[in-house]
């Protein structure tokens, strides 16, 4: 991925109406802060919520409180022509938001806009920026031009500087309440999978449940589960399974073997027992902590050290 402009009018999800009607009004009262920090969970709307935003706020005449989908401004930034707005992310999936992107975003952002009106930013995921460019935004952060807005989309807190987060106003987006994100997911899916059930397999994320049903990850994971069992039984190697994960997508991998992991714990009758599981448990955090530094492990040797635990654990 590369800077770019959001390509569509979005709008906010039905779960996210309170969070909407606040920002909304503290806009409207002229009190919006000039940096947003909105963290929570993958999956649950974040990105969604932060491009609607950007457009109400460059909106020339909203519609209910929303961006209207019609006026010059809108039309340009379906176009992604739009000049006032910007989205940093990485260059590549999962690498770092580099140094010389941010420095880009702070020249932008001292500029007066282009079409007189507010100029906006989007960095995504915020945990991405490297040291380097964490500190480069600070000043940007610290003496903001008028009429601008930075708004900073985080999937992991813990990994943003204290220096960013104590400039940001935080909204907090948790997985949201399972009846709204099941209506809206019986609206949207297709097929004949159970929107409860599919909520249930996504923890409750309603867009990685939307995402289940709409691609074939039920089925990988389901083959991944198969592997387990094959390493269970000793039919296959530790060696020969890290070779069939470590080419594919592994945050997903990552977590379902964290649910089996979760799952052989609370059927654990021993406490002895069940102190070795959460061991595993940690290497397996730790293992997704490393893959999210974007400090490139050796997914081969990562992924045969977390199965051969696995298989020693099963085997007991």
């Amino acid at each position: 991925m590369t800077d770019a402009t959001p390509q569509t009018l979005a709008m906010p999800y039905p779960w996210q109406g309170e969070l909407w009607d606040d920002i909304v009004q503290q806009h409207k009262q002229l009190r919006l802060p000039h940096a947003l920090l909105l963290t929570g969970p993958a999956e649950v709307g974040k990105s969604q919520f932060a491009r609607a935003l950007a457009q109400r706020i460059i909106c020339r005449e909203p519609v209910g409180g929303y961006a209207c989908g019609t006026c010059k401004s809108c039309k340009l930034i379906a176009a992604e022509s739009f000049p006032d707005l910007k989205r940093v992310t990485p260059e590549e999936e999962g690498k770092a938001i580099k140094i010389d992107q941010i420095r880009k975003l702070c020249d932008f952002m001292a500029k007066t806009a282009q079409q007189g009106g507010w100029k906006v930013a989007l960095i995504e995921p915020a945990e991405a920026m490297n040291v380097n460019a964490a500190n480069a935004l600070l000043k940007t952060l610290e003496e903001p031009t008028d009429n601008t807005l930075l708004i900073l989309v985080c999937h992991q807190l813990s990994r943003v500087p204290a220096t960013i987060r104590s400039r940001c106003q935080m909204l907090s987006y948790p997985v949201p309440d399972q009846g709204a994100s099941r209506d809206w997911l019986a609206r949207v899916s297709s097929g004949d999978k159970n929107p409860e059930w599919l909520l249930q397999q996504a923890g409750g994320r309603p867009l990685q449940a939307l995402k289940l049903v709409e691609s074939d990850l039920l089925e990988q994971r389901e083959n991944f589960y198969q592997l387990l069992e094959q390493l269970t039984e000793h039919s296959l190697s530790a060696v020969v399974a890290a070779e069939k994960c470590y080419r594919q997508p592994a945050q997903e991998r990552l977590d379902w073997l964290m649910l089996r992991v979760q799952d052989a714990i609370r059927s654990q009758p021993g406490a002895a027992s069940t102190r070795t599981w959460f061991q595993l448990l940690d290497r397996v955090s730790a293992a997704r902590r490393e893959l999210e530094s974007a400090s490139n492990p050796n997914l081969q040797l990562l992924w045969e050290s977390l199965l051969m635990d696995w298989q020693v654990m099963t085997a007991r």
